[in-house]
């Protein structure tokens, strides 16, 4: 009997720092790793989950940027990290949907687990605010004349701003070049300077821009116009082209076997922050729109957004890196 008490014992001495390891989860700071440069829309709204998160569960969630290969770099790192709940992914429309289609990467979406949707991002339609185009539908008569005279940028490709023009070209029937960069702030650098001709940039990104009056915003991308911008029109407003809807997600994902128990309680205070009438406001401010959802919503999110994307790919005939 000493024996099998004394087996017991050692047993749970054994297993409550586990146990206890779980319920006190998180003890220590959470890396959130952001696969884009500092300022992005992925960027923003990561920072703006981290701060919610680090007041509900009392630890730092501290935002690190991993740009480069379109996103692929960031998501591969968390992807091939410890399932721990330590290390999460700002994923994005971007770099878990868009990229993997189109790239080779070391990692595979199902390699990732959501842990919860953050925020919705419109995109804008932006030229320097000396572009000789005055509205959507003057610059798609230019391309419409002169293709090869005009150039687009994004933040890289397999980026969803890079899909978006493929999607607005495709829509309008017209063609100009790629040129693509390891970031949006670059690429906006470059488009506000005349070097490039247009661009579909975040709100977040633009929206101060179009403030100090150096851009044009022309439409934004999504089917209703954005709380952030609301005297931007949406596409159909201002141009032939009717029914266009392209607006990117955000979400914080983790490597695919971090325990349940922890993802839900990240899902949880998610959940919690991001109903908050003074975080809408927030967001808002930011140029994102909240997004709360369930683990099981975001799974059934992501699964439509990867068909949707890939049918998009495959009918525009963009080809792999």
């Amino acid at each position: 009997m000493t024996l099998r008490f004394a087996s017991l014992a050692a047993a749970l001495c054994i297993l409550a720092p586990q146990a206890h390891a779980t319920q006190a989860y998180p003890d220590k700071p959470v890396r959130i790793i952001v696969p884009w440069t500092p300022g992005q829309a992925t960027d923003v709204a990561a920072r703006a989950a981290g701060e919610k998160l680090a007041a509900a569960l009392g630890q730092p969630f501290i935002v690190e940027n991993r740009a480069g290969a379109g996103g692929t770099i960031g998501a591969t790192a968390v992807a091939k990290s410890e399932a721990d709940g330590y290390t999460l992914l700002a994923g994005s429309s971007g770099s878990v949907t868009v990229n993997p289609l189109l790239m080779k990467s070391g990692f595979s979406p199902s390699d990732l687990e959501p842990a919860g949707l953050v925020a919705k991002v419109p995109y804008v339609l932006v030229t320097s605010s000396s572009f000789q185009a005055k509205s959507a539908q003057e610059l798609i008569d230019l391309l419409r004349k002169s293709p090869e005279k005009y150039t687009f940028a994004s933040s890289g490709n397999g980026s969803i701003g890079h899909l978006t023009a493929e999607v607005f070209m495709d829509s309008a029937g017209i063609k100009a070049q790629h040129i693509p960069y390891k970031g949006s702030a670059a690429a906006l650098t470059d488009v506000l300077s005349g070097q490039v001709s247009f661009m579909w940039d975040s709100v977040a990104s633009v929206a101060p821009h179009v403030k100090s009056g150096r851009a044009r915003a022309y439409a934004v991308s999504s089917a209703q116009r954005s709380a952030s911008m609301p005297d931007v029109p949406v596409l159909a407003e201002v141009s032939e082209i009717k029914g266009f809807d392209m607006v990117a997600w955000v979400g914080l994902m983790a490597p695919k076997g971090t325990p349940e128990d922890r993802l839900e309680r990240i899902n949880q205070a998610l959940l919690e922050s991001l109903r908050a009438s003074d975080v809408a406001n927030q967001f808002v401010t930011l140029g994102i729109d909240p997004y709360p959802a369930s683990r099981q919503e975001a799974r059934k999110v992501l699964a439509a957004e990867n068909q949707r994307v890939s049918e998009m790919i495959k009918r525009l005939g963009i080809t792999p890196q």
